[in-house]
Order: structure tokens, then C-alpha cells, then sequence
């Protein structure tokens, strides 16, 4: 028996996607397994145990989409008890629909819950992280050790689900000759993923010891490559880098999974393959219905993230691009680029669309399919080609994805787009400069970006932008530049949603390699045992770029709601930046 595992906490409106991916690759070797979202199981049982019941039990069905009827009576304020939450976004009163205005309240009610768990329960308890700062900068693996001696109520909620787990899947018998071992593998795509992933290796070494525990995810692709602290084999037999399909076949083959055991052809034949540019999740076990949708913002860009049922699949793997000076391109997963085509691309989406019975949403009335494309870039060509078979199809859905705002996004191309169910794209502005946007190649410059918002927003296509403060060789004017330049775009409407974040110089970027060329100096450290990927470097003459992570924050934050676009760039800069982070 395969199983695949999901640890607390990732995003908990749809699955994590990285179990969907392997069941799928799996099912193509024909090899059985079972996936389990262990991220939406514990926090349901916790906000559960520890809420306000019935009352919390009520919120989560309808956020669950169970019992929409209920909304005229969660939307009257001064039904649910309000906390922090409810003051931070005062801006909840402006939504006039019921549906919306319930499922704002019912998120910000569960957010002030989650806040209380926190704060008296148990101090590592969070939405879409669990105990973060245990995976951030972590070179020794002592300090995860110490941390698993210790056991939270969150803890042992997650203990008692990964038992209960493993009795019904895999129940505890004698070995007879022949059998083939259990093989856990479990996912760590973020460092609040760390603590959770580690805790059900920890359990199931204790009530399964001949298991195989495998650890994969993003977290380990990028922070665990030199790795080679002993300890580790107490708790995984692998640590599995990029996709982990080859990591499954080549590990599976020893163990007795393999084609021997079907005459299917076609199965044979993928087990000796290399890997195909596109393999069809599947979403097999996993519950829709017991997934959560939090609104904490009106603001339709922003919310998609932690709001409606996702079916999360790549359209292509890697990036047609990989070029961004501070992107970790040495990696596969990046570097190694594959594009199907359209055909297989869609087979897929009607597939999952079938096998899943996506569930009604409030708020949303009954929507279509809706996917999620979780490519780092898509290519242009195969989103015009993607699109035309959906058109072709009259296939009805819905999705968004990442892109690249380069030149491609035409105006005819943008709504072929949206013709086919096309709602949203985020990609990255960076630093929104052009003399940076050149020095780390990001291939863009405003201009281009610029008619690439306009192409996007004529055709109704919602635009988030990642962006970039701090890196290197910036100037504190050059900020104020691209503080400036997103502002005008949230005011001419091209540019719904966005969010700064502060550079990090990982060693897997060509910055790590000629750090002299972008003027800056790697700090030296002790050697990483355990997770290294963010690494120390200092930069003579550099602003204080702590002191602008608040006045950005708060700058996007009134944009997002249609505020302080009038104000000039100093407001933010000269008043807010003066009381720190």
C-alpha cells in the first residue's frame, strides 16, 4: 500500500495539489494508493474542539457551502461575536449581497478563532502554516528535535488522526512472504508543513517500524539538498527531490511495485518512459465537501487564493522563461521546461471535472469546473491553444494561473482568454524599475507590463502582481518609483490586487553565483547540517529596508479597496515608514 500524506497546514479552501499529482502518476504505473488531507482534518477537528459549539460547527457548514440558507441570519451584525478581525477590515459593511456578506463575517469570526486557539491553546496553531518559524533559516536540525519532544493539543489531534489513519488503510497484521512493505510519502511544499510532517513520521515509526517514509515537497527541493544530518533516517528513509515521479518509480521497483504485477502495455511501458510533460492529477478520496472557504477581503483578486474549490493541476512543467537572476533556475523544477499539448490538457479537465462533482459554493451560486494552473509561468502559446480547445469543446469552466507580463498578451489573445472561462493572472512585477527589471533579466520592462495589464483588464480578467522590495543595488527613490507605478495602475483599473515582498538571496540563484555583479557580499556561515537556502549577504550603503515592509503593506492594502489612490507616494513613505515595522 502507497499512502500519501498532506500535513498541516496548507491552504484549506481545496487540496494542496502535490498528493493529487502522485496519485495520478501512480495510477499511470498502476500501482494502488491512498491520499489524505491530514491539513483540513486537523484544523476542522481543532476549530471544532475548541470553538464555540454549536456555533462554530454552524459557520464551518456554511463555509463548507452546506447550508447557504443560513446567510441572511450570519450576515446580520449582531449575530456572530466580532473580534480584531472584524475592526482590521471596517470595509464589510459596503458588501450588499447577503451571500458575500455572511461568508466575510463567518471568516473573519473564524479568524478571531483561530487567533484565541493561538493565543490559549496552543501557540503554533495558524491558517495555512503551522508552526512557520521552526522551517524558516533552520541549518540545525536539533532545534526540530526539541520541538517534537514537546506535544501541543494541535499535536496530539494530528497523532490521533495519522493512527486512525493508518488502522483504516493499512491495519496492523502479521507479515506473510510476498507482502510488499507500506510506503508513506508525505509532502512538505512550505516551512509550516516542517513540524506536521515530521510529527507523522514520528507515529508512524512507532506503530508501523517496517514502513518506508518518504519526505518530498518544495520545503525539501529547496531547503533540504545538502542535508546530511544522520538523525533524519529516525524519522524518513528518503528524501525525495522536483517532482518525485522518477523518485516513486525507481524507488518502488526494489520494493516489488512494479509492471510485473499487470499485463497492461501501457503501464509497462511508463514504468521505462522518462517522464511525460503532462501527468493527470487525480483527486481520488480526497473530500471536497469538507473544505472551507475564507473570505477575509471583498477584494474578488485577492481572495482566490482562500476561496473556492480549486482543482489544482500544471499545464506545463517548469518555466518557458528561467531566467530571473534571483529564481532558483539550477533546479528542475524550474529549468527543466515540457509542454504538452491542448488535447491531453483538456481530456484532463473534463476528467477531473467528472471524477470530483466540484460542490457548490456560497456566494458563488452553482459555478462551473474551476482549476487553478500552478505553473510558474504558463506559456502564451499553449494558454491561446488551451483556450481554443475549450471553446471547441463548449466546454464550460473556469481558472487562472501565473504568467509572464511580457509582450504575448495581445489584445485578441486576452480574450480569447476570457472567452474560454479565463477570470484571473498573477505574475511578478518585481521591483517595477527598469533598470532592475534588467539587471536580474526579468525580460520585461513597465512599458511592455503595462499594455500587458491594459490587454488583460479590457477583457475582464482580474490581475494580481507579485512584487519585490530590497534587492540589491536598489535605491530608496526607486522604491518610491515603483510604489508610484503600481499605484497608477490600481487607479486606471488595470491592476486589481498585489503584494510585496522583501528579496531573499537563496544559493540556487544565478545572484548566489556572482553575487559581485549585483554588489553585494555573501556573509560566511557555519556549516547548514540541515535546511540551507536563504543565505546572509551584506550590501554596502544599502537603505534600511526594514522600515518599509509596513508602509507598503498598508499602501496595497487601502489600493485593494479602492483607497489612498489620490495620496502621494510620501504619505506612505514619510509618515508611516517613521513608526517602523
Amino acid at each position: 500500500m502507497i499512502l500519501l500524506l498532506t500535513p498541516p497546514l496548507t491552504q484549506l479552501n481545496t487540496p494542496y495539489p502535490a498528493t493529487a499529482a502522485l496519485t495520478g502518476w501512480l495510477e499511470r504505473l498502476g500501482v494502488e494508493s491512498v491520499q489524505r488531507d491530514l491539513s483540513i482534518e486537523v484544523a476542522l477537528d481543532v476549530l471544532s474542539r475548541y470553538g464555540e459549539q454549536p456555533l462554530t460547527d454552524r459557520v464551518i457548514a456554511f463555509l463548507q457551502g452546506k447550508c447557504p440558507d443560513d446567510a441572511e441570519e450570519l450576515a446580520d451584525p449582531d449575530f456572530l461575536p466580532e473580534g480584531d478581525s472584524f475592526r482590521e477590515l471596517d470595509h464589510i459593511g459596503w458588501v450588499a449581497d447577503p451571500l458575500e456578506r455572511a461568508k466575510l463575517r463567518c471568516s473573519l469570526y473564524l479568524d478571531d478563532l483561530a487567533k484565541a486557539i493561538q493565543e490559549q491553546v496552543d501557540p503554533d496553531f495558524g491558517f495555512s502554516r503551522y508552526a512557520e518559524h521552526l522551517g524558516e533559516a533552520l541549518p540545525d536540525f536539533g532545534v526540530l528535535l526539541r520541538r517534537l519532544r514537546r506535544h501541543t493539543p494541535g499535536d496530539r489531534i494530528l497523532e490521533r488522526k495519522v493512527a486512525q489513519i493508518l488502522d483504516e488503510v493499512a491495519p496492523n497484521r502479521p507479515t506473510r512472504k510476498g507482502d510488499r512493505p507500506l510506503v508513506v510519502g508525505i509532502t512538505c511544499p512550505f516551512p509550516g508543513t516542517l513540524l506536521g510532517a515530521f510529527r507523522i513520521a514520528s507515529v508512524v515509526r512507532k506503530l508501523r517500524p517496517e514502513a518506508r517514509l518518504w519526505l518530498g515537497g518544495g520545503y525539501v527541493s529547496t531547503e533540504l539538498r545538502f542535508a546530511d544530518d544522520p538523525r533524519i533516517k529516525r524519522y524518513f528513509d528518503e528524501l525525495m527531490f522536483d517532482e518525485g515521479y522518477d523518485n516513486f518509480r525507481k524507488l518502488l521497483a526494489p520494493l516489488g511495485y512494479g509492471p510485473g504485477r499487470t499485463r497492461v502495455r501501457a503501464v509497462r511501458e511508463a514504468w521505462r518512459m522518462p517522464i511525460p510533460p503532462f501527468v493527470k492529477p487525480s483527486y481520488r478520496g480526497l473530500d471536497l465537501t469538507q473544505y472551507i472557504d475564507l473570505a477575509e477581503t471583498a477584494n474578488p483578486m485577492h481572495r482566490l487564493w482562500s476561496d473556492g474549490r480549486w482543482l489544482k493541476m500544471q499545464l506545463a512543467r517548469g518555466c518557458y522563461w528561467h531566467k530571473c537572476a534571483f529564481c532558483d533556475v539550477t533546479l528542475d523544477y524550474i529549468k527543466c521546461f515540457a509542454m504538452p499539448d491542448a488535447e491531453t490538457l483538456v481530456d484532463a479537465m473534463q476528467a477531473l471535472a467528472a471524477e470530483t462533482q466540484m460542490p457548490h459554493v456560497p456566494g458563488n451560486g452553482c459555478p462551473p469546473p474551476s482549476f487553478h494552473f500552478t505553473d510558474e509561468a504558463i506559456p502564451p502559446v499553449l494558454a491561446e491553444k488551451l483556450a481554443r480547445e475549450i471553446l471547441r469543446r463548449k466546454f464550460v469552466c473556469r481558472w487562472w494561473g501565473n504568467i509572464r507580463f511580457d509582450a504575448s498578451w495581445t489584445p485578441a489573445r486576452c480574450r480569447l482568454l476570457a472567452e474560454a472561462g479565463c477570470i484571473a493572472v498573477t505574475g511578478g512585477l518585481e521591483c517595477a524599475v527598469d533598470r532592475l527589471l534588467k539587471l536580474m533579466n526579468k525580460g520585461i520592462t513597465r512599458a511592455s507590463a503595462q499594455v500587458a495589464l491594459t490587454n488583460f483588464a479590457q477583457a475582464g480578467i482580474l490581475v494580481h502582481a507579485y512584487l519585490m522590495y530590497g534587492f540589491p543595488t536598489q535605491t530608496e527613490r526607486e522604491l518610491r518609483s515603483a510604489l508610484a507605478y503600481v499605484r497608477d495602475r490600481f487607479r486606471e483599473g488595470t491592476l486589481q490586487s498585489a503584494f510585496f515582498h522583501r528579496f531573499a538571496l537563496t544559493i540556487h540563484s544565478p545572484i548566489a553565483k556572482e553575487p559581485a555583479r549585483f554588489g553585494i557580499r555573501i556573509v560566511p556561515r557555519p556549516k547548514a547540517r540541515f535546511a540551507l537556502n536563504e543565505i546572509p549577504y551584506e550590501e554596502p550603503g544599502a537603505p534600511d529596508w526594514g522600515r518599509f515592509g509596513r508602509p507598503l503593506k498598508l499602501a496595497l492594502y487601502n489600493y485593494m479597496l479602492g483607497l489612498g489612490l489620490s495620496k502621494p507616494i510620501s504619505f506612505w513613505f514619510d509618515s508611516v515608514a517613521q513608526e517602523g515595522e
